[in-house]
C-alpha cells in the first residue's frame, strides 16, 4: 500500500518530466498607461458632500455656476476688445435718387446683423449676471448668514465677477465703433422695415443704443440693482478684500 511519502516522491519526479510543446517562449510588450491631471474640475466632486456637510456642496454648486457665468463674461471681453469697425466700409449714400441705395441697405442689414445680435446677446448677459450676482449678495448681506463661515473661494468668485463687469464697462467704454456699427445697421434697418418694425424690437434697438451709448453703463445698473439690497457695501467690501 502506498504511503504519503511515495506519493510526494512521484510529485517531486514530476518536476525533472520535460514536455517539449516545440512553441516559442513569447512575452507580451507591458501595456502602458496613460492618464491626465486636470485640476479645472469646476467643482464636479462636489456631489462628494451630499453624505457630510450639506451647506458645501450648495456652496460648491453656486460657484460651479457662477464660473459658467465668469467664462462667458470672458469670452464677451474678448468680442469687444476685437471688435473692428465694418461701417466704415459701407458706400456712402450720396443721394436718394441712387439706384443702387436699396441694395446697400440690404447688404448693410445682411452683414452687420450677426454682429448687432452679438452685441444684443452681450446687453442681455449683462442684466442676467448682475442679477444674479445681486441675488448673491442679498444672500449674504442677510444677518443669519453673516453669522455663519464663507469659504475664502465664494467670496473670490464674487470678486472675479466684480472685476469682470468693469472690464466689460471700460472695454464698452473704449469702443466707439460699436456705436458707429449699431447707428449704421438700425438707419439701414429702419429704412428697408419702415413701418414694419414691431414695438418690442424697436424697444430693444433703443435699449441697445442706450447702453453702448452710454460710458459705464454696466456698472451703473449693476450699482442701482445693488442699492435695493440690504447692506450691500459690507458684503461687497469683503468680497474685495480676498481679490
Amino acid at each position: 500500500m502506498a504511503t504519503l511519502q511515495d506519493a510526494l516522491t512521484n510529485v517531486r519526479c514530476l518536476e525533472a518530466l520535460a514536455l517539449p510543446d516545440e512553441q516559442p517562449t513569447i512575452e507580451p510588450e507591458p501595456a502602458s498607461v496613460v492618464y491626465e491631471v486636470s485640476f479645472d474640475t469646476n467643482f464636479a466632486d462636489r456631489t462628494a458632500f451630499i453624505t457630510g456637510i450639506g451647506k458645501y456642496n450648495e456652496e460648491a454648486t453656486i460657484c460651479s455656476g457662477l464660473n459658467v457665468i465668469l467664462d462667458e463674461g470672458e469670452s464677451y471681453a474678448a468680442l469687444l476688445y476685437t471688435w473692428r469697425s465694418m461701417s466704415r466700409a459701407v458706400p456712402a449714400i450720396k443721394n436718394q435718387e441712387q439706384a443702387n441705395r436699396m441694395e446697400i441697405y440690404q447688404k448693410t442689414v445682411s452683414i452687420l446683423g450677426p454682429e448687432v445680435n452679438k452685441a444684443k446677446e452681450m446687453m442681455r448677459f449683462v442684466f442676467s449676471a448682475s442679477t444674479r450676482f445681486c441675488d448673491e449678495v442679498r444672500t449674504l448681506a442677510h444677518p443669519e448668514k453673516r453669522k455663519d463661515f464663507i469659504s475664502e473661494t465664494y467670496l473670490l468668485t464674487l470678486a472675479k465677477l466684480i472685476n469682470m463687469f468693469a472690464t466689460l464697462d471700460a472695454l464698452k467704454n473704449m469702443k466707439a465703433c460699436v456705436n458707429n456699427d449699431l447707428a449704421c445697421y438700425k438707419r439701414a434697418e429702419g429704412i428697408l422695415n419702415r413701418g414694419n418694425v414691431d414695438a418690442f424690437s424697436l424697444q430693444e434697438s433703443q435699449n441697445l443704443s442706450i447702453f453702448f451709448a452710454t460710458n459705464n453703463s454696466v456698472t451703473s445698473h449693476l450699482k442701482k440693482q445693488l442699492e435695493e439690497v440690504c447692506m450691500y457695501i459690507q458684503t461687497v467690501y469683503t468680497c474685495t478684500l480676498v481679490f
